[in-house]
């Protein structure tokens, strides 16, 4: 097994506890406006872009479902929670990166997040200034599950896909890191994967935690 060079983060649901909070501010938002979402409905759109998130909405809400005044309201609703309330990071993700701070094992995000919201997620997380390279939804021809934004990211980081190690939440981050040639550790946030995902991870683990005590071993092997 090949060692660990770098590893390349997911943001929202890996990092940053937000979506769940994402979730919350759909429902309630087409609630308000007399339409009724499920939860299926909403965690179907965990790890995609927003153009991908927008297509599944169309096919499980039907015509005449108001996207686009359901979608500005609830962003703007979830961007007053999350300045207003703050962002909670998950738990073992500052031990995490301040190990490999201290090893100098470079680091990523690979997120299908635009980058205007990516960047003031970060911000307010206090994350900014722990990743030099930060890859974005919009800044690649196709967000997550295709492998663009893994691929930019190794890349940028100057790496070998092979020997880095990719950290999802969701099944759709698992299959782009996968394509990207990543290894791929998941920590499950509202939903596991797939039964037919799963397969591709190298490891499913409950915390960052537990993601923590497997790349060290990967880099004890370096």
């Amino acid at each position: 097994m090949n060692s660990c060079r770098a590893v390349v983060f997911d943001m929202d649901g890996l990092m940053l506890d937000t979506e769940r909070v994402a979730l919350e501010c759909w429902l309630d938002t087409a609630r308000a406006t007399g339409w009724a979402l499920s939860r299926d409905d909403c965690l179907a759109m965990v790890g995609l872009d927003q153009q991908a998130s927008e297509r599944v909405l169309r096919e499980r809400a039907g015509p005449g479902f108001p996207l686009r005044e359901i979608s500005d309201r609830a962003k703007d609703v979830y961007l007053d929670r999350l300045r207003t309330e703050g962002i909670r990071l998950k738990p073992g993700l500052v031990e995490l990166l301040d190990w490999l701070a201290e090893r100098e094992v470079p680091v990523a995000v690979a997120t299908s997040s635009r980058h205007l919201m990516a960047m003031e997620k970060l911000a307010l997380a206090g994350l900014c200034e722990r990743f030099p390279v930060i890859v974005c939804g919009d800044q690649v021809p196709q967000g997550k599950p295709a492998p663009f934004v893994y691929r930019e990211a190794v890349t940028q980081l100057g790496a070998d896909p092979a020997e880095c190690i990719a950290l999802e939440d969701s099944d759709i981050g698992l299959r782009a890191a996968h394509a990207a040639g990543l290894r791929c550790i998941v920590v499950p946030d509202l939903r596991p994967p797939a039964v037919e995902y799963a397969p591709l991870a190298h490891a499913i683990l409950p915390s960052l935690r537990e993601a923590h005590a497997l790349i060290e071993r990967f880099l004890g092997q370096a």
